[in-house]
């Protein structure tokens, strides 16, 4: 394989996926012994290679010699399972890496789950690890699955009723054994096997990131799923998904845990909105993941898009359901809608090809009612290919859609028919048969086709198909920005943990990074108020500066459109008396020019403990909790990703024809600004940007240094 430049970042994992030679450690004749379960699916599945068992206190384990220690077997193994408990774990690594192995997998629970005990034997177990160059898979993991060599190593229970492994080209990495043990048994049932199954577990050493990388080079991987918890690793992550869009390779994943990001929720409206799912939501679609949400639909695109060619992905949202009778067309056209495909009608031309081809009842307007005739007579089902031909001919036709029923007459030539429509078409096709008669599926799955058993999971499938395509498409169209500098440190010196810089100062910085800001001065005293009145101009907004307080109108501390200087004494006496009461200390009053009414934009950003510096673009003002638009994306970016975020929000739709750019230019500088900010934790946040035609400008502002 090419080297992509990236080799580098990410462990070698090929002697887990690909072992010569195994090693068991604390394999035992004792029923229920883990070790033994090992030996016993290498030996039954047909491992290749040689194995050994390691037990000090036993001569043989289920009738194959048994070494007291790694150091004493005949050859190095490649791989080491660590079938021990928790509290014989390091010593087991640790004489292994001496011993020359290099790769192992450990079982155990016990680990960082297990409380303080059990992070200081994980933080013992990497340092070993790394120490050694040993590549550890776990612990408290199931293994791993090479059905392709085979390598079963693994204690996975759904082994014990499976004949054999079905070989494949779905690489499948998850943080749950028993989500993906089960995944890979439900395909089984379907006839179909997967390439790698690799459990990870803690991820003490090795992560998701190091086998997502793997399978993006592995050129017997077709498609990658997998299922993530947590990461610690975001930027690896995001290198590994890269890699394997640019392989051509798309990765589904479930995505489990959704917790809150770390923004101060309180303080900023950034916290509450731009959640840890949000977050993952962005960089997913950043990197034309498809993101699935029920393990079920894991499997159903996986095996999907195994059975196609995606070289033949849906290059239109247009879909033709196809029927032989019933209202299921119409169903399938508003759950089309729904996921965003479309149901089109042929073009004049194409419906007049068509009509001669299907029988006179058929309704060809998209949804297709082919009609029972189409496989009762024998001259219909003669045309069939033609007609087919003919609806996937349309340019606005991506997919086309079998959605058969109980039909037993001519089954076997429909099946036929349809296995050689999909392979002259260029179009993706999809076969859902829910009561196909006895041995028909057989038929469809030996042609190279996953039959879905529901329309509804069929219709989603190809959906997401459609969109990775658009995904893939967008992403290759889009150029990295370039990252700028700014002197952050500068320009707030060295704030220590829970440092709040106030508007007054936030301008500052907008405007020394070339952002525009309304006019404003920080009056110490009424007299010094009254003088920066002239300059700052009228109307103007009056706000009470403090870091005790950072929503200002929640705390009283605002008042707008103050038009003389008589108006201006009276605000600056109640912002004075209304922080008496509250007991806050002011740091002064601020006078800003009131900006012309237009369309209030929060944008923001924070560093994401996994991802880094996102921001986030939507409904500002008073209608930033209330209706929740937003949108996230990873920081920094240019002027036309810009545009897509601001485009992508439910309040664009009423701005008819405006001009994007003002605004998407100002997203964009902010962004540049974001990136470079030095701290591990912060979020800044303007609250709103003014837009009013050609014309953007910052009104408030806040940043909170949460961990420098």
């Amino acid at each position: 394989m090419a080297d992509d430049g990236i080799k580098s970042v990410f462990a070698d994992v090929g002697r887990l996926l690909e072992p010569r030679s195994i090693v068991v450690i604390g394999a035992s004749d004792t029923p229920g012994n883990l070790g033994l379960t090992a030996l016993t699916y290498l030996r039954r599945f047909g491992f290749p290679g040689a194995v050994f068992a390691v037990n000090p206190g036993r001569e043989s384990v289920a009738g194959e010699r048994c070494y007291p220690s790694v150091s004493a077997l005949p050859q190095i193994p490649d791989l080491a399972i660590v079938a021990v408990g928790e509290s014989r774990v390091a010593a087991a690594v640790r004489e292994s890496a001496a011993a020359g192995v290099r790769a192992g997998i450990v079982w155990a629970g016990g680990f960082a789950e297990a409380g303080a005990e059990g992070r200081a034997r994980t933080a013992e177990l990497a340092e070993i690890c790394r120490a050694s160059g040993f590549a550890l898979l776990g612990p408290n993991c199931l293994g791993l699955v090479n059905a392709a060599m085979p390598v079963t190593a693994t204690f996975a229970s759904f082994l014990q009723e499976t004949p054999q492994l079905l070989p494949g080209s779905i690489s499948l990495v998850g943080q749950s054994g028993g989500v993906i043990s089960s995944c890979v048994a439900l395909a089984q049932r379907t006839g179909v096997g997967f390439r790698y199954l690799v459990s990870t577990g803690n991820e003490a050493v090795l992560t998701t990131s190091d086998f997502v990388y793997a399978f993006a080079r592995d050129p017997q991987t077709k498609v990658i799923a997998a299922y993530v918890e947590g990461l610690r690793d975001g930027d690896r992550f995001v290198a590994a998904l890269a890699a394997a869009r640019a392989a051509g390779k798309p990765v589904v994943l479930l995505k489990g845990g959704a917790s809150e990001a770390s923004a101060r929720a309180a303080a900023a409206h950034t916290g509450a909105l731009a959640g840890a799912a949000r977050v993952w939501d962005a960089v997913l679609r950043e990197q034309a993941v498809i993101q699935v949400y029920s393990m079920e639909e894991l499997l159903d695109v996986a095996l999907f898009l195994n059975s196609i060619d995606l070289a033949k992905l849906p290059a239109a949202p247009g879909v033709a359901p196809i029927t032989f009778g019933g209202g299921f067309g119409v169903l399938a056209a508003d759950q089309c809608a729904r996921l965003g495909l479309t149901t089109p009608p042929l073009s004049p031309q194409h419906a007049a090809a068509l009509k001669p081809l299907v029988p006179p009842i058929a309704s060809i307007g998209n949804p297709f009612d082919l009609t029972p005739m189409t496989y009762g007579q024998q001259e219909w089902m003669d045309r069939l290919p033609q007609a087919l031909d003919v609806i996937a001919s349309d340019d606005a036709i991506g997919a086309v859609f079998f959605q058969n029923g109980a039909m037993s007459r001519r089954a076997d030539q429909l099946v036929e028919a349809t296995a050689q429509f999909r392979e002259r078409t260029g179009k993706t096709v999809c076969v859902a048969w829910p009561l196909a008669p006895a041995g028909v599926v057989d038929q469809m799955r030996a042609r190279g086709f996953h039959v879905f058993e529901e329309y509804a999971r069929a219709i989603r499938a190809i959906a997401a198909a459609a969109s990775y395509r658009r995904a893939c498409q967008r992403v290759a169209a889009r150029p990295a920005p370039a990252h700028q500098r700014f002197d952050w440190r500068r320009a707030t010196g060295d704030p220590v943990a829970g440092t709040v810089i106030s508007e007054h100062e936030c301008h500052r910085i907008l405007a020394s990074a070339g952002l525009p800001v309304a006019r404003g001065h920080l009056a110490l005293s009424l007299e010094d108020a009254l003088a920066a009145a002239r300059d700052v101009g009228f109307p103007m907004a009056v706000k009470g500066i403090t870091p005790e307080a950072t929503h200002r109108a929640k705390a009283g501390l605002l008042v707008l459109d103050v038009r003389s200087e008589a108006a201006l004494r009276d605000a600056y006496a109640l912002m004075m008396s209304r922080a008496a009461a509250a007991g806050f200390t002011l740091d002064g009053v601020y006078l800003q020019k009131m900006a012309p009414k237009g369309v209030e934009i929060l944008v923001s950003a924070l560093r994401d403990p996994t991802f880094g510096v996102m921001i986030s673009v939507g409904a500002g003002g008073g209608m930033t909790e209330l209706i929740d638009d937003v949108i996230l994306a990873s920081a920094p970016v240019d002027t036309d990703r810009a545009i897509e975020l601001l485009r992508s929000l439910r309040l664009a739709r009423g701005l008819g024809g405006a001009s994007f750019a003002p605004m998407a230019r100002f997203v964009a500088d902010f962004s540049q600004l974001a990136a470079a900010a030095p701290w591990r934790g912060f979020t800044l946040e303007v609250n709103p940007v003014m837009w009013t035609g050609d014309q953007v400008v910052a009104v408030d502002g806040l940043l909170l240094i949460d961990e420098p």
